[in-house]
């Protein structure tokens, strides 16, 4: 595999290297070879996957080891592990699912019952936790404490009364964008980030809060990294002191921003029974999970869209007719987020000793939960590992729930649910309506930190309308 990532989902035999051909090029794509990653799963990265082991109160590991580190190291490990759960979905056997040491849980049922038993099934962020503390890396009473601070705003900003302003916010930073991809997900990003901003009631500085997501995005792959490969003393130092010091610099921006005092104020106020708490460190993880996972799902409906120019013209002629359901623009979003999922899959720990799916798991033991293979469970799902943009059990509303979890479900779904559903929505109809966009070939290239996004340098010419 290149350092860009370089795949193309889904072949129904990843060793024969040719995927399914599309039935009707109207509506579905599919993709033709596979581009094999440089390590082989099957050999030289599992070996380096099994130094992912339970951290249990200890945050930072200090075994040295792992050799010097390099981006394109990092990109390859890490794009490593998303091919190996595409290549691993829909494979039956408990002896199969496994990366590394993690079992993997992949069957709708099983992770189903994982995501909706937070006190037997634990979330374990292992390095990641450097960066601090928040609602979406915590346990039992300090994660709902935490997630009170937090929910209303979401919830707020998602009412049907702020559709236009979220559609008006994504069409004047497009229409301000430049014809190019880089341009557009700058857009995006702005876009997100002013939402968010007024989620909360503050206004932000929008330029330097980029430049402070794209370096919390380079910290989160390091420790994303270091999760899986033990560091040398001197990386984990490093690394750990990069996530502490971009923190900090977003304390400073804050810091500057009328209204924010009092609103970290308010955060505070309300989690002054959580030992340690950092509003800031709160802050600064939730903008991330939000804007970031929501750029990236957009990004992807794009990649998809200029794979067929067909499927373009259709959510046109759909925002066309003034109606306010868009079932055609769901089903496209809703298919690209079970394709290519933001989040492809998360880890767990074991808070005591029993049994799941046939296996028998113990007490601190990590599991993997594949967000990939459920969404691509063949019990679930017809002709699973094609991309189908009318896939019939969206439009018709019959799909299984178990098996389509993009946000999550259960006590720890996704807050920003709703919020974000909006926000792709109405920034897919913004980009139709402004761009069109074709794909020179028809490889997915994808680039995984802690959400999935397509590698920079994607072969998808842009122009407008």
């Amino acid at each position: 595999m290149s350092s860009s990532g370089a795949v193309t989902p889904l072949p129904q035999q990843p060793s024969h290297g040719r995927g399914p051909e599309a039935s009707d090029p109207a509506t579905r794509v599919s993709c033709r070879t596979w581009v094999q990653p440089a390590y082989r799963l099957e050999a030289n990265v599992l070996s380096v996957l099994d130094g992912y082991v339970s951290r249990r109160n200890r945050p930072y590991p200090v075994a040295d080891g792992g050799g010097q580190m390099n981006q394109s190291q990092i990109e390859d490990v890490l794009n490593s592990l998303v091919y190996a759960l595409y290549a691993q979905s829909g494979r039956q056997g408990a002896a199969e699912n496994r990366i590394g040491n993690l079992q993997v849980f992949d069957h709708p049922d099983a992770v189903d019952h994982i995501v909706k038993s937070p006190a037997l099934f634990r979330k374990n962020f292992s390095m990641i936790s450097a960066l601090g503390y928040s609602r979406f890396n915590t346990n039992d009473e300090n994660w709902a404490i935490r997630r009170e601070i937090t929910q209303d705003a979401y919830l707020a900003a998602a009412r049907p009364t702020q559709q236009n302003a979220v559609s008006e916010i994504y069409t004047t930073r497009l229409l301000q964008s430049d014809a190019t991809l880089p341009g557009i997900q700058k857009a995006l990003l702005s876009a997100s980030l002013t939402i968010f901003y007024r989620a909360f009631g503050l206004v932000g500085d929008i330029e330097q809060t980029l430049t402070l997501i794209d370096r919390v995005r380079e910290v989160l792959r390091r420790l994303q990294y270091f999760s899986w490969v033990a560091p040398t003393i001197s990386e984990r130092d490093g690394a750990v002191y990069d996530a502490r010091h971009v923190v900090a610099d977003f304390a400073a921006q804050l810091a500057a921003e009328p209204g924010a005092a009092a609103e970290m104020a308010r955060f505070a106020e309300k989690a002054k029974a959580v030992r340690g708490f950092s509003p800031v460190e709160e802050f600064v993880m939730n903008v991330f999970a939000g804007v970031e996972t929501t750029v990236a799902t957009v990004l992807w409906v794009i990649d998809r869209l200029g794979a067929n120019e067909k499927v373009q013209q259709r959510i046109q002629d759909e925002i066309d007719t003034g109606k306010p359901d868009t079932p055609y623009t769901d089903c496209i979003v809703n298919e690209t987020m079970r394709y290519l999922p933001p989040i492809p899959f998360l880890v767990r720990e074991v808070g005591a000793e029993t049994s799941l799916d046939g296996r028998q798991l113990r007490a601190g033991q990590l599991i993997l939960l594949s967000v990939v293979g459920v969404h691509q469970h063949p019990a679930f799902w017809v002709d699973s590992k094609s991309f189908d943009a009318s896939r019939k059990e969206f439009i018709e509303d019959t799909y299984d729930r178990r098996a389509f979890i993009p946000f999550l479900t259960g006590p720890r779904m996704c807050g920003g649910a709703r919020l974000g559903r909006l926000e792709v929505r109405e920034a897919v109809r913004a980009i139709v309506r402004q761009f069109t966009f074709k794909r020179a070939d028809d490889v997915i290239r994808f680039d995984y930190g802690l959400a999935l996004r397509p590698a920079a340098g994607s072969s998808v010419a842009v122009a407008r309308r």
